[in-house]
């Protein structure tokens, strides 16, 4: 009996780990539906399994479902680092900055894992968690979070206050989408691209968490339409063509986009279809003006199937889309940028 009991035992701990297995591939595809319907199964039958819940926790952060993350969060209660990071990241999602702060402090000063405080440290420092960020001069407006490096003019604040929260407005006239947290929008007192602070270059923007962080001299828009059409679906399936695209679109620059295009198409010919699907890294001062002018040509073809392409911006996405006018479309736009103005 003793011997069929640990037979049973063995086969049940075997089951177990098959299924946090399949459940960690699936969420390192992204493939975040399935991962959660397995992860809610698994919980049926074994409900306190923390393992198991930390899984759908990061799932749930990785989707961008915060209210559902939170709630587990509540549920699980649970003093384990993983579950603090993951925690932290549930708390800065849905806006509650000063809860995912304590966590981040917490566990900067206390944990012994060299490894997770670095990842803590990089998470810091692009979310403003990092004491870098104490004396920085922060700005709310009824969409935004401002944080401004000390030596910025308030003059210029005043300035970028405003034009940031017109362009956001612009911009969600036309997205219409729903942000889990205001866009917490750092700018740098530079107008060089590479930051030392961060090791990386300016602008950026992380979506999921609603962060950008600028360059003094950015444009007002193009890191507010990243978050914005994001949120139009964080699920998105991102191409680099025209998810750069819609930042160059709306980025709120008063220049002529069609000219600029085509003087770079012309001195530069790309295959449209090929860096679409390919995700070819291509130079910025090329791909930006002519993904821009594409997805203001297709915006004006038709507002409405252009906002289910910013859903899923794959090439395939878009041939179903434009039902066999993708083609077309894209020779007729060739034609425009081959034609001077």
């Amino acid at each position: 009996m003793k011997k069929i009991s640990l037979i049973i035992l063995l086969l049940s701990i075997n089951t177990g780990f098959a299924q946090n297995t399949d459940l960690k591939n699936l969420h390192s595809k992204g493939e975040y539906n399935k991962a959660i319907e397995l992860a809610r199964a698994m919980l049926k039958s074994t409900p306190d399994d923390f393992e198991t819940q930390l899984i759908l926790l990061k799932i749930y952060n990785s989707r961008g479902d915060y209210q559902s993350a939170g709630l587990l969060v509540r549920e699980m209660k649970s003093t384990d680092e993983k579950f603090l990071t993951e925690s932290l990241k549930t708390n800065y999602g849905s806006g509650n900055i000063k809860e995912a702060k304590r966590i981040y402090d917490h566990l900067i000063k206390n944990s012994n894992n060299e490894t997770l405080k670095n990842e803590l440290l990089k998470f810091g420092l692009i979310a403003g968690l990092d004491p870098l960020y104490n004396d920085w001069k922060i700005h709310e407006t009824e969409s935004i979070v401002f944080h401004f490096q000390p030596s910025i003019a308030q003059e210029k604040i005043k300035h970028l206050v405003t034009s940031r929260q017109k362009a956001f407005d612009n911009i969600n006239n036309f997205f219409n989408a729903t942000l889990p947290k205001k866009i917490d929008f750092f700018v740098w007192d530079t107008e060089e691209s590479y930051n030392s602070s961060l090791k990386t270059n300016l602008g950026f923007t992380v979506a999921q968490f609603c962060v950008s962080h600028n360059r003094i001299n950015q444009s007002p828009g193009h890191e507010i339409a990243h978050n914005i059409s994001f949120w139009k679906n964080p699920q998105l399936k991102k191409a680099r063509f025209i998810n750069e695209g819609i930042g160059v679109c709306f980025d709120g620059q008063e220049n002529n986009r069609l000219e600029a295009a085509g003087k770079v198409y012309r001195k530069n010919s790309v295959n449209i279809k090929e860096i679409w699907t390919s995700q070819t890294k291509i130079e910025e001062n090329i791909l930006y003006p002519i993904a821009g002018t594409f997805v203001d040509y297709l915006i004006q073809y038709d507002k409405e199937k252009f906002l289910r392409l910013a859903e899923d911006q794959t090439f395939e996405s878009a041939q179903q889309i434009y039902a066999g006018n993708l083609n077309e479309l894209i020779n007729n736009f060739i034609k425009t940028l081959e034609q001077p103005k």
